[in-house]
């Protein structure tokens, strides 16, 4: 309820009932940078690592396409043969149990207990060992004492000033609004957009939803002129279900009903309704929406009045659902990514910056 409130605080029409609780929010976000510029001050000396880490983070709050770029990078590093390590706060889930085991036996556990994140991860990259823990410079640590693995990779690491990263990767997303660059709660940053200085690469993902890339642009440009700089695209490439997929052109004839509990709605959207035959109706969840018997009989009879052909979903939203059976078609949108000016670069810069030798040198 209060995401979606300040969702439409932030959404808001420049002349509006809606300004007088923004007012607010920009008191409060004046309280949020005093504390963001405290905690960076008395955060000490990072703890350095035996082994190399990345972090894939971001500016924003909600998601900006961090997550899939850990699974990209990740995906790619073990099919060069590194061993891979993945940390993650297991941001929604129930079970205070840190967890640091391998990836398979990640799989046979429910996203309860890991979060939904980490669950998508274990069953895109199988091959990776993750550490869980609401503090990752302790999971990155216990990670790294197993000795298992050649680097790791921080999910969300950004903002983690107590451990060193060797390479910082940050998603700026396209897609969002310049009005909406202010600090949260007031805006959408978790800190000051001059951070992108601290950035060693930087991921532009949605530049095919930007309303003025040449903006995107300029605004790296001034902040961090030095690193590299990517773009990259989310495309819907195929349907998956729970024992069979299709073609992302399947939907082109069926009428659509959408859900999920993603940071930028809008956006996928968008893309479903540019895909599908009718978009019937979208349903905007929270981030990390949790999911329980009651809101799943909501979505089916949703779906039943709308007289849908499918219901789609993402899949951070899909290992949720516990295979609920919604009386008609349900898949959710596999995503692939593609990287301008390409992932073969981004692998290269990667593995010659850390030092990393792959089955392929």
């Amino acid at each position: 309820m209060l995401e979606r409130i300040w969702k439409a605080i932030l959404r808001r029409r420049s002349f509006s009932l809606l300004a007088i609780p923004a007012l607010l929010l920009w008191l409060v976000s004046l309280l949020y940078r005093a504390g963001f510029l405290l905690k960076r001050k008395f955060a000490g000396k990072p703890e350095k690592l035996t082994v190399p880490v990345i972090s894939i983070g971001n500016l924003t709050v909600g998601g900006s396409g961090k997550t899939p770029m850990v699974q990209f990078i990740a995906r790619h590093l073990v099919d060069l043969g590194a061993r891979v390590g993945i940390v993650s706060s297991g941001y929604g889930r129930k079970s205070e149990i840190d967890i640091c085991e391998g990836g398979y036996k990640i799989q046979e556990r429910q996203s309860t207990e890991t979060g939904d994140e980490v669950m998508l991860l274990a069953l895109s990259v199988p091959e990776a060992i993750f550490s869980v823990g609401r503090d990752k410079t302790d999971a990155a640590r216990r990670l790294a004492a197993t000795g298992d693995v050649d680097l790791i990779l921080v999910d969300d690491g950004f903002q983690h000033f107590t451990l060193a990263r060797d390479i910082d990767i940050v998603t700026f997303d396209a897609a969002i609004r310049p009005r909406m660059l202010k600090l949260f709660p007031y805006g959408m940053l978790r800190e000051p957009v001059e951070s992108l200085g601290r950035a060693d690469v930087i991921i532009v993902t949605r530049s095919n939803l930007a309303k003025d890339r040449a903006l995107v642009r300029r605004t790296i440009e001034k902040n961090n002129p030095e690193a590299p700089l990517y773009h990259a695209r989310f495309v819907i490439s195929e349907l998956i279900g729970a024992d069979q997929r299709f073609p992302v052109k399947y939907m082109e004839d069926k009428s659509v009903f959408l859900f999920a509990g993603v940071g930028n709605f809008r956006s996928l959207r968008k893309q479903v309704d540019s895909l599908a035959g009718d978009l019937d109706h979208a349903l905007e969840l929270s981030d990390h929406q949790r999911y329980d018997r009651k809101l799943l009989e909501r979505i089916k009879q949703l779906a039943g009045e709308h007289e849908s052909d499918m219901i789609v979903t993402t899949a951070k939203d899909w290992v949720k659902l516990d295979q609920f059976d919604f009386d008609r078609e349900c898949y959710y949108l596999s995503l692939t990514i593609d990287l301008d000016p390409g992932e073969e670069r981004l692998v290269s810069y990667l593995t010659a910056r850390l030092g990393i030798h792959t089955e392929r040198d």
